[in-house]
């Protein structure tokens, strides 16, 4: 019993006295580039010169758990109060499997990773910098997830299984790889069932103005959500210099919910407004994703490459929501309905050349993206005449294009001691966006150069310096772009916006990294943010409702200090702690507001795990999330989470099973958001399922001796889109 406690010891005592800041770098991954290998009893994390990769295969808490849960633990991530995945505290990013974009990933990437076991999962590689050959969208950078890749002639494959409860509940996954002469082809799939039966949500609010008013919402909501996906790449190797990939990924979802609320509105004479409401919601979502590459490699040089791609992608989701009203004072409305059906599409074309020397590297391409985004939005008001919803006419029809052309050239420089990455891209958008009903029309266009620039020091064996400048973009997707209005709760509006701009951000940053036993990454970076995209919300006074649109004219900077370390203390026991504090300031606002924003955001994870005989590890964390800043007006309480868990080998390299329970001493999660403005305070409390329990089960089987070869280049739309 003192073994299993003395990790999570260790843990809390060094919670409170680690501050050290830690940040890897970043630049391109050039065979002239070399790499410093984090060194240890069995290493998690390697620094290379221009990506920061963490090896899920290395961390045997990969055999229970999921993608997202490990991500905790991958220096410059971190996961909100909400699950979200953070790059340096910022939700703007890319993310790649095996790198190239997904259709998988493309819209709610932390619900899809929360289903993928992570014994699927190789490593992942954090590009904190990426250089020109990436597209410019993403404004902190890539985030690249490598699945499991044995090949060889011959197969090998994972299988995992889990149950989590009393909330959630089961999913399966596996990996799979195949290789036979000159063919290659490798998948990965799963299903997985999330069931929330509780989550309670209450909000109040305090409004100013010439006719003051509080209102209170109390409610409680059950929801329910299933889910597959299925990701697979075929290679064949026509000869040295020829190479044939593709790559074929989907996924689908339904989801459902019932849920009830009582809402009173009133001042201090009187009820204003008051009913109880019955609402019920249903979902489908769907993505699917095709490319195909074709590689020429020359015959005197293998790193002098040739490469053309093409990828098509579609994802779509159509959303239902019904509202029955009873017992109302002062509201006309008995029922309502609201529907809104999103499509994204798009076609990419891409040629890359590369070309190498002894210490010099050139790097070159042109590329072509055509992205169409629609949605056809309905709303409904029951009419007791008829005894039927009758069509309102405020529904409408969106349609969007986005058009984008770049080009770029780049170059490498590499000695004993320095390495040099630096280079240019050009992107030209084109954007025009129409409604059906009405003669609305938006056209814009913009031209954006981004250069970018890193220098990597090499101190010694063990240590590195790293500088990375850069300018990176955020466009506006269909989520922001589409007017459709969401009132699905009758006192509050939230809309997107059809004349929204590209954001840009302008990124320096410095890091220090440092591996022998201990390995420790630091660092230190700023970044100045143009046209951001922010929600502003509002109040009308005649109304007596908020409204919350997306804006574009917030602007500012922010300042970010990183840490990891990972230290195995003894031959049996290993420390992880990883974190970020990053400050905001930040102005602007809509014509009815003005807001200014001066905060910092801190999040800090700490794992042990301790190895014992016989096959058996144990392993305990804890995550602390301070105040989060969910929007320019809005922000969350602060969290503290716990896991405590087991893994059992069973056959060794085969078969292991797992066990974890988290948040023993907590049932529910509450949850308290807090949005101020000009006329109005509104804070909303939800409670949730905090405490669960997940089994799992984990089966490796095959054997391979000889790698498939992949394509060096490809599509790779890091764009945020």
């Amino acid at each position: 019993m003192k073994k299993q406690l003395l990790p999570i010891c260790i843990v809390l005592l060094l919670t409170g006295s680690l501050t050290a800041m830690a940040q890897a770098p970043d630049s391109s991954r050039i065979k002239a580039l070399k790499a410093v290998t984090v060194t240890g009893q069995k290493p998690l994390i390697r620094q290379e010169a221009d990506r920061l990769i963490y090896d899920f295969q290395a961390d045997p808490d990969s055999k229970g758990s999921n993608v997202l849960e490990i991500m905790r633990k991958v220096p410059y991530l971190s996961l909100d109060a909400a699950g979200n995945i953070l790059l340096k505290g910022n939700n703007s990013y890319r993310i790649l499997i095996n790198g190239k974009p997904s259709a998988l990933l493309e819209r709610d990437p932390s619900q899809l990773l929360r289903t993928i076991p992570a014994s699927t999962i190789q490593q992942i590689e954090v590009i904190t910098t990426p250089p020109a050959k990436y597209d410019g969208e993403g404004l902190t950078g890539i985030i690249n997830i490598i699945t499991i890749k044995r090949k060889a002639d011959g197969y090998n494959g994972t299988v995992n299984a889990s149950e989590k409860f009393p909330a959630n509940g089961p999913g399966a996954g596996a990996s799979f790889a195949l290789k036979s002469g000159q063919l290659g082809i490798s998948a990965f799939g799963g299903a997985n069932r999330s069931d929330q039966p509780h989550a309670r949500n209450d909000m109040q609010r305090h409004s100013a103005g010439e006719w003051p008013a509080y209102l209170e919402q109390q409610g409680d909501k059950r929801t329910g959500r299933r889910s597959a996906y299925l990701g697979t790449e075929i290679s064949f190797e026509a000869d040295s210099v020829h190479l044939l990939t593709a790559q074929f990924n989907i996924s689908g979802n339904h989801s459902d919910g019932k849920g009830f609320l009582q809402s009173n509105l009133s001042n201090p004479l009187a009820t204003l407004q008051r009913y109880y409401l019955n609402s019920a919601d249903d979902g489908n979502g769907n993505s699917m994703d095709a490319g195909i590459n074709y590689q020429i490699t020359s015959r005197k040089n293998k790193n002098n490459l040739l490469t053309f791609s093409y990828r098509y992608m579609t994802n779509g989701r159509k959303q239902g929501y019904e509202q029955i009203f009873t017992d109302t004072i002062n509201y006309s409305i008995p029922g309502y309905r609201q529907h809104d059906n999103e499509t994204f599409r798009e076609h990419a074309l891409q040629a890359d050349y590369v070309r190498t020397f002894k210490q010099f590297s050139m790097e070159a391409g042109v590329k072509g993206i055509w992205r169409n985004n629609n949605s056809d939005f309905r709303y409904e008001y029951y009419q007791p005449s008829s005894g039927k919803f009758e069509p309102d006419p405020s529904s409408n029809r969106f349609n969007g294009n986005q058009d984008i052309f770049s080009v770029y050239n780049s170059y490498t420089f590499s000695t004993k001691k320095w390495d040099l990455k630096g280079g240019v891209r050009v992107e030209q958008t084109f954007m025009s966006a129409a409604f059906q009903s009405d003669s609305m029309h938006v056209d814009q266009q913009f031209l954006n150069v981004l250069p970018s620039l890193i220098i990597n020091r090499k101190l010694n064996s063990n240590s590195s310096l790293n500088l990375g400048i850069s300018r990176r973009l955020k466009r506006p997707n269909i989520y922001r772009l589409n007017p459709f209005t969401d009132r699905s709760n009758p006192s509050s509006e939230s809309t997107g916006n059809p004349a929204l701009r590209p954001s840009s951000i302008t990124d320096l940053q410095l890091s220090y990294n440092w591996s022998k036993k201990m390995s420790v990454n630091a660092g230190i970076s700023y970044s100045y943010n143009k046209h951001m995209f922010m929600e502003i919300t509002s109040f009308d006074t005649t109304r007596y409702i908020t409204r919350t649109a997306i804006q574009n004219n917030v602007r500012g900077g922010g300042l970010a200090l990183n840490y990891s370390i990972n230290y195995p203390i003894l031959r049996w026991l290993n420390l992880n702690i990883n974190g970020n504090a990053v400050y905001i300031s930040v102005k602007g606002g809509s014509d009815e507001t003005t807001v200014r924003l001066h905060t910092w955001i801190y999040a800090l994870n700490t794992a042990a795990a301790v190895r014992l005989n016989k096959g058996w590890r144990l392993n305990a964390s804890m995550n602390y999330i301070g105040r989060n800043q969910v929007s320019l007006q809005a922000y969350a309480n602060a969290m503290i989470s716990t896991s405590f868990g087991f893994n059992k080998e069973l056959i060794k390299d085969k078969l292991s099973c797992s066990g974890t329970i988290n948040n023993p001493c907590t049932q529910y999660r509450n949850n308290h958001t807090t949005t101020k403005g000009d006329l109005f305070t509104q804070d909303n409390h939800t409670q949730e399922y905090f405490r669960t329990v997940n089994m799992s089960i984990n089966y490796n089987f095959g054997k391979l001796r000889q790698d498939i070869k992949k394509n060096k280049r490809g599509i790779k739309n890091d764009d945020g889109n």
